[in-house]
């Protein structure tokens, strides 16, 4: 209750930043996008759609991110602070409305193979921080927080398990900051691989789904490479094994807390501990549960039909979540790009950006292999 009194509290001092990355993207998909679509450069053709694969997702995050680190120096001035920390809840609210592109029959369909592979890779990135902090003797609060990080998805990962390793904010923060640096590189290229390889939609989501470290970096990856929303469509396939890592959380933060209790020494300096309950409860994105309830009521036929290849077309309620989504995802990936500072990112070196780069890359690099092998195996829901 008291976070929906400051949520409403806060709405006023957000309507600044909320109205300039509004303006942005409707400049962006009104204008900007209509005329790349039609512009030719040096006799080519659409060469910045066709070539580069600039659409209006990469254009939002751009713009965000000129914003904070050109236009603004490097910091976000306060009038427009809150109303870009209100684009975090666009993107999961997004996700949730990104439910109504499955049912549970669809996503049965995707069946032990994939389970089998979000949580071998999992608990495979899960051992290897493990070890190999040890083995570069970081800190244990660092690297518990960076094992869940670099494992599941990122941000929320890393804020989930803080409290359970008795990390202080500095760690979690050097955290997602290594773990943003390393997206964002994997974010702007993911697109130019798939495309060069020749991936389908299935195929591409599967990888990046799997691959990429953090959920609002996977979605963003996901839109560059196609920007429609739709059953069987790059976001809808990324997004569904992006999900069923996130579900993944509780087990996680309870493997690493009981890592690190079980090897405190008795000389460690003593935190004040959580009880698991409380952490699962208070730390488990609320997203996921939302996403999982819009599903339910799409396989309940609430919105009518889905419009699944081979079957009915969508329903003109599907329609309009669908165009609300791309939307949505627009306006909470500028605030995205606007909370991306060059200056935090070069500050996030030393040993964690060593094992956040050499764990998330053996994680990109070992996804897009895997998907590959299993190109002609893999389920479309």
């Amino acid at each position: 209750m008291n976070g929906d009194v400051g949520f409403f509290r806060k709405l006023p001092s957000a309507l600044p930043g909320l109205v300039l990355i509004v303006l942005t993207m409707v400049v962006i998909r009104l204008w900007i996008e209509p005329w790349m679509a039609h512009t030719k450069v040096f006799g080519m053709e659409k060469p910045l759609t066709d070539a580069f694969h600039l659409n209006y997702i990469l254009l939002g995050i751009i713009c965000g991110m000129l914003y904070r680190n050109v236009v603004f120096g490097g910091k976000m001035p306060a009038v427009l602070d809150d109303g870009f920390k209100l684009s975090r809840l666009m993107i999961k609210t997004g996700i949730i409305l990104l439910g109504s592109l499955y049912t549970v029959q669809a996503i049965v369909k995707l069946g032990s193979m994939a389970i089998f592979l979000i949580g071998g890779f999992v608990i495979m990135t899960i051992a290897m921080v493990l070890w190999i902090g040890k083995l570069f003797k970081l800190d244990r609060s660092m690297t518990g927080v960076l094992a869940n990080a670099l494992s599941i998805c990122g941000v929320s990962a890393a804020v989930a398990t803080s409290p359970a390793v008795e990390a202080k904010a500095s760690q979690v923060a050097y955290a997602i900051a290594t773990i943003l640096g390393f997206g964002i590189l994997t974010m702007f290229i993911s697109p130019f691989i798939g495309h060069a390889l020749g991936f389908t939609d299935l195929q591409y989501g599967a990888w990046i789904g799997t691959g990429i470290l953090n959920s609002g970096q996977v979605l963003a990856a996901a839109l560059a490479f196609n920007s429609n929303v739709a059953p069987g469509t790059a976001v809808s396939v990324a997004e569904i094994w992006n999900i069923m890592r996130v579900i993944s959380i509780p087990f996680a933060v309870f493997a690493v807390t009981v890592w690190y209790w079980a090897g405190k020494d008795d000389s460690d300096p003593g935190g004040r501990k959580k009880s698991l309950g409380s952490l699962l409860v208070e730390k488990f994105p609320v997203f996921v549960i939302g996403f999982l309830a819009m599903v339910a009521l799409t396989s309940m036929g609430a919105f009518g039909e889905v419009g699944i290849k081979g079957g009915p077309p969508a329903s003109d309620t599907i329609k309009m979540l669908r165009l609300w989504m791309t939307w949505i995802f627009g306006f909470g990936l500028v605030g995205l790009g606007g909370y991306i500072d060059f200056k935090e990112l070069a500050r996030a070196g030393g040993t964690p950006l060593k094992i956040g780069l050499l764990v998330g890359m053996t994680k990109y690099v070992l996804a897009l292999i895997l998907v590959i092998l299993i190109k002609d195996f893999l389920v479309a829901i």
